[in-house]
């Protein structure tokens, strides 16, 4: 098991614990009073509802923090994130500076949030939870590892975490927990986009990270330090200004949005086509960030957490649809009908259980006897196979088929290449279909040839070089592994923009096929791959033998002096053979 095995085995069991912890707590969550920051040692009551006001609390009265105890600092200096570290039913002392009078206020924590509300807050801790999992377990390069480290955090933190259950130390430490989750994510999130990001210079990535080092730096102060500080002793470690806080924490938003859009403007042809989904997911859930930062920052700000929380999710959403769809992040992961029909038939069968269910139910309450019932579960056992068909039948066609026709396409080319006989119409066949078939910009074929490789055929690809020394990278992989070679992996004549398959006999390499990057953007998938191969490997097979095939009716003919020495070297010149072949 290597490092990241074990870090992500480590990550996954602490974020499974800790939601698990806070789902099971729920029940027993509450939070105290809207509150902002006031000074060192006090807090300003918000905005008071009907029951907040029938307690005796008003809007903008002062909360002093050194006359209350620690249970009830606790519920109140975690507001920088939506902490509920309260125990529903408690009540808890808020003293309250009132013009010149000072009050102690008893304030029972009330458990306000509805079920509706606590199911739409579990599915988005849900969906970050499993992305970030999965991302961690089958991803294969840094932007993954980033990706599912800051899906975790935010899905412990946010939208709500709740620690009513705990004790007091643990409710402390849980909300410690989430406000630093909460404010060092930017900078969890601007690494995600740094190893996403192309084009952008070394020295432009230092000064990046160090303004986002700069800008979260006080938010976490104030927010994890600040308020443990407050919880234990009444007052704040670090005097810093909230306004000051926030406009920094606004800054690290901005340096993100920047850093990536410099990148993307940088970024062109079909490396943009394949970051695109990400960067305007990460613009649109940057939307609601950025109205609460600027909230906090205006006289009369406007609540919108709702819409905050929403617009998080597209991130993920656009960075799971960039992983299935052009693997701009490297992971591991095949979409194939096993997958697909597994969950499907889980999901038709978990339908009609509960359709089952809820119709005996309802006969049940209207006194309809057991024959309705038995009738009824017939009639939808009956159709269950039909209405499965047809959605598999439906997913066929949306998902699967453009890779089925591919497949045929593919393995057609592949058995009738061994009926050919002229090279020239077989090369020709192969770039006109493979492009056709899997969508490429192109293909060419490239054939040995005394000390490099020549460009034999060209359809699509019309930036190949004509011929590419026999030491090219490309090729030196394709020689050591006989299989194929990213060329955006390496530095090659052919480009970057594509992938070669070896054309192989008998271990030797006789030449490769070159398929271009997909029009749409879209990555081979790792079963698609393997067609390619299979049709390089039949491919160089029978030019091979073709070729063979010509050199032995060339000596033939030379020998029983039907053709010329003159006539044999130039046809042999054609073929790509020296006349030491023969």
């Amino acid at each position: 098991m290597n490092a990241r095995s074990i870090a992500a085995a480590a990550l996954t069991l602490v974020a499974v614990a800790l939601v698990v912890v806070e789902v099971i707590s729920w029940p027993q969550s509450a939070r105290g009073p809207a509150v902002t920051t006031g000074t060192r040692c006090s807090l300003r009551v918000g905005a008071v509802d009907d029951a907040d006001r029938a307690a005796g609390l008003r809007e903008g009265d002062e909360l002093l923090l050194p006359q209350m105890d620690v249970p009830s600092r606790t519920v109140l200096v975690y507001h920088f994130s939506p902490t509920q570290a309260g125990h529903a039913g408690d009540v808890i002392g808020l003293v309250v500076q009132r013009g010149g009078r000072q009050l102690v206020i008893p304030y029972r924590l009330r458990h306000t949030d509805s079920t509706a509300r606590f199911v739409a807050q579990l599915g988005f801790k849900l969906f970050l939870l499993v992305l970030g999992i999965f991302v961690l377990w089958r991803g294969r390069d840094r932007a993954s590892l980033m990706l599912g480290i800051w899906c975790l955090g935010v899905a412990v933190a946010l939208p709500d975490d709740w620690w009513g259950a705990l004790g007091l130390g643990a409710r402390q430490a849980g909300s410690a927990l989430s406000a630093a989750l909460w404010t060092y994510s930017p900078f969890m999130l601007y690494l995600v986009v740094e190893s996403i990001a192309t084009g952008v210079s070394r020295r432009a990535v230092l000064v990046a990270r160090t303004l986002m080092f700069l800008f979260v730096a006080p938010a976490i102060i104030v927010s994890t330090l600040n308020a443990t500080a407050q919880a234990q002793t009444g007052c704040a470690a670090v005097d810093l200004s909230p306004w000051m806080v926030n406009a920094a924490f606004v800054g690290s938003q901005l340096v993100i949005i920047g850093f990536f859009a410099v990148s993307y403007l940088r970024t062109t042809g079909l490396a943009r086509q394949r970051v695109r989904w990400i960067f305007w997911a990460f613009l649109i859930s940057r939307f609601g960030v950025l109205l609460n930062l600027f909230n906090r920052l205006a006289v009369h700000p406007i609540q919108l957490s709702g819409v905050e929380w929403l617009t998080v999710m597209i991130f993920p959403l656009g960075c799971a649809y960039a992983i299935l769809r052009h693997r701009i992040i490297d992971v591991n992961f095949v979409l194939n009908r096993t997958l697909i029909y597994t969950i499907l038939t889980t999901l038709v069968v978990g339908i009609f259980v509960l359709l089952e269910n809820v119709l005996n139910a309802v006969a049940v309450s209207r006194g309809v006897g057991l024959t309705v019932e038995i009738v009824v579960a017939l009639a939808l056992g009956l159709s269950f196979n039909a209405l499965h068909k047809r959605v598999e039948g439906a997913l066929e066609r949306t998902l699967f088929r453009s890779k089925f026709e591919a497949a045929v396409a593919l393995q057609q080319l592949t058995d009738e290449a061994a009926y050919t006989e002229s090279p020239a119409a077989l090369l020709r066949r192969v770039t006109a279909e493979i492009p056709r078939a899997m969508g490429a910009a192109g293909a060419a074929v490239y054939e040995r040839r005394d000390e490099g490789y020549h460009l034999v055929a060209d359809a699509g690809l019309g930036t190949l070089p004509p011929s590419v020394d026999v030491d090219d990278l490309a090729f030196v992989r394709l020689r050591t592994r006989l299989s194929q070679v990213d060329l955006g992996d390496v530095t090659s004549a052919l480009g970057s923009d594509g992938i070669a398959f070896a054309l192989a006999v008998r271990g030797q390499l006789v030449g490769a096929l070159v398929c271009g990057r997909r029009t749409n953007g879209e990555s081979y998938a790792p079963d698609e791959i393997k067609m390619l191969r299979d049709v390089a490997h039949e491919l160089g097979a029978e030019l091979y033998a073709i070729r063979a095939r010509e050199r032995a009716e060339l000596l033939l003919g030379l020998t029983s002096g039907t053709i010329d020495l003159a006539t044999a070297r130039e046809r042999l010149a054609s073929m790509g053979a020296s006349f030491s072949e023969v």
